[in-house]
């Protein structure tokens, strides 16, 4: 359980901590409230609430935090936990005493002195059925069996990870960067590629209740003794935004190309900026044969 908290923060600094600036003019709605919290099943919620800032200002540390705001957290519409204001890797958020729980739609209110108050909400979906992870070491090729249910629209994250032992207990150490296997259609064409990531979203259009064997190529040969696969089932929310991140940094709106087309990322926070989104994480181990 720690290593999915420990993951959940990582992922939502990651989400907001990532330094680019934009050659794009774009208009600016004035200040409004930034909320930013994937509700993970299981785990502590984490808010991280700032204040917007003109588009050519996009590192997070110099966005105004709102450690005085007014946080409510609901659970299928009833108040669910107080929050207490904690700074975490440098950055502060609002976290909740108790886990959230899957199944259940998280509602996060926002109020601050001098600012409209925001609202953004989402459900945190069904574990995802991941299993039979394989590796063999001097190789490059990693195979898991994700099995979708096929009784709605599903969204998920995929990360792969070099683990140790420590104190008897497996533990991911090193995210590693992959691709889907070019070799192999694997059912989705549209994520070929010659460039590798850390981590690759995708949805169940074409595998909808079917389970598929989704082989992956890392850069570099699997040489260590154990593996860890790590699946994070989406809502659509949640996929829309970090696809739209994803994009925007591909178009290259870190600096990089100045032509590229603006790319807005997507937020469901109303008279706000930002995500609010479910998030549940499954994680299998193996020992690289």
């Amino acid at each position: 359980m720690r290593i999915i908290i420990a993951g959940i923060i990582a992922g939502i600094i990651l989400l907001t901590a990532c330094e680019k600036r934009a050659n794009v003019e774009l208009p600016y709605e004035g200040d409004k409230i930034v909320v930013n919290t994937m509700v993970q099943a299981d785990s502590p919620v984490y808010v991280r609430v700032t204040q917007s800032q003109p588009a050519t200002i996009l590192n997070d540390l110099a966005f105004k935090e709102l450690p005085q705001a007014h946080v409510t957290l609901l659970e299928n519409g009833l108040p669910f936990a107080s929050l207490s204001w904690q700074v975490i890797g440098g950055r502060g958020y609002f976290v909740s005493d108790i886990p959230a729980k899957p199944g259940k739609r998280y509602a996060v209110h926002v109020a601050a002195t001098g600012l409209d108050p925001v609202y953004g909400s989402d459900t945190i979906p069904r574990q995802p059925d991941i299993r039979d992870l394989f590796a063999r070491k001097t190789g490059n090729s990693v195979r898991l069996t994700l099995s979708d249910p096929g009784s709605e629209q599903n969204y998920y994250r995929v990360r792969i990870y070099r683990a140790d032992s420590v104190n008897g207990e497996l533990r991911p150490v090193e995210k590693l960067e992959f691709r889907v296997d070019p070799s192999l259609t694997n059912n989705f064409g549209d994520l070929m590629s010659d460039s590798y990531y850390e981590d690759v979203l995708l949805n169940d259009d074409r595998i909808n209740g079917k389970a598929l064997q989704l082989v992956l190529q890392t850069r570099f040969d699997v040489n260590f003794e154990y593996l860890i696969a790590e699946v994070c089932a989406l809502t659509a929310g949640g996929y829309k935004y970090l696809r739209s991140v994803n994009n925007q940094e591909e178009n290259g709106q870190d600096g990089s190309n100045v032509l590229g087309q603006t790319i807005s990322v997507y937020s469901n926070i109303t008279n706000g900026y930002g995500i609010v989104a479910g998030i549940h994480a499954k994680q299998i181990s193996c020992k690289v044969e």
